[in-house]
C-alpha cells in the first residue's frame, strides 16, 4: 500500500522538527512511505479568506501530488478536514469532485491512523499531565476519542480536561490576524483555564493551535509544555 506523507506548510516552516518526528514514528513502525516534495498549503486559509479561486487552485495541486497514493497521511486535523470536507465541494467538474471525493476519503489524520492500526509497539513515556486540546476542525473531524486512546499508551500521562465552554483557542486560522486582541484573550482565558487543572501544558493533533497558544503563554511568562502528538510518541 503506498503511503504519502502530506505535511501542512506551517509544519514545514515554523516546527521542521515535529514534521521530523512524524517521519520517525512511521519509520518505527516500519511503515513505507513517500514525501513528495512539491507538495504546498491545502488551501484552507484562501478558503478561509473568502478566496475560492486560489483554494480551488491548490486543491488541483493536490489532486497531482498525491495522485495514486493509497493512503495520504497528515499530522493535522485542520487541513484534514479541509481535504474531506471542503475540497468536494469546490470541486468545479463532475471528474473533479470524483476525484476530490476519492483523495478525501484516502487522507487521514495521524491520530485516526495510528488508532485503526491498534497498540504501538513501544511504550512511549512522559511522567505528569496534560490537556487534551479539543481543538475546533480535531472535534469537525471526531478525531478525538481517538486520539485520547493513542495517548492511553503513554506511560506516566494523566490526560485532564477543561471545560467544554472553552471551544477555541484563539486562533481559527486567519482570525488571529484578523482579530488579535481578541483572539489574544480568547487564548489566556483558555490557558488560564489548563493551568487551574494543574497540567503541566497541552498536547494537540493541530500544531497551529499550538504556535498560537505559545506565544501567549511566552508573553505572560507561564511555563507550560506543548505537545504535538507526533512529538510526544516518540519521546
Amino acid at each position: 500500500m503506498a503511503l504519502k506523507l502530506f505535511i501542512p506548510c506551517f509544519l514545514d516552516q515554523c516546527a521542521c522538527g515535529t514534521a521530523a518526528a512524524v517521519a520517525t514514528l512511521l519509520e518505527r513502525l516500519g511503515i513505507s512511505f513517500g514525501y513528495p516534495e512539491d507538495q504546498t498549503c491545502c488551501g484552507q486559509f484562501a478558503h478561509t479568506l473568502g478566496d475560492p479561486a486560489t483554494a480551488r487552485r491548490l486543491l488541483r495541486h493536490y489532486l497531482r501530488v498525491f495522485a495514486g497514493a493509497d493512503t495520504i497521511l497528515c499530522p493535522s486535523a485542520s487541513c484534514t478536514l479541509m481535504v474531506r470536507r471542503h475540497y468536494p465541494q469546490l470541486a468545479q467538474t463532475f471528474r473533479e469532485r470524483r476525484e476530490a471525493e476519492a483523495a478525501a476519503s484516502r487522507t487521514l489524520e495521524l491520530s485516526e491512523y495510528l488508532d485503526r492500526r491498534g497498540p504501538l509497539p513501544w511504550i512511549p513515556r512522559l511522567e505528569g499531565s496534560l490537556v487534551l486540546h479539543r481543538s475546533c476542525k480535531a472535534r469537525q473531524l471526531q478525531v478525538l476519542p481517538g486520539a485520547a486512546r493513542v495517548l492511553s499508551q503513554v506511560a506516566g500521562l494523566r490526560i485532564l480536561e477543561v471545560s467544554p465552554n472553552f471551544s477555541c483557542c484563539g486562533f481559527g486560522g486567519v482570525f488571529s490576524l484578523q482579530h488579535p486582541y481578541l483572539a489574544r484573550e480568547m487564548a489566556e482565558a483558555y490557558l488560564e483555564a489548563v493551568r487551574a487543572t494543574g497540567a503541566q501544558g497541552l498536547v494537540s493533533l493541530d500544531y497551529s493551535c499550538l504556535l498560537h497558544l505559545r506565544a501567549v503563554a511566552a508573553a505572560r511568562g507561564w511555563e507550560l509544555q506543548f505537545w504535538h502528538l507526533a512529538d510526544l510518541l516518540i519521546n
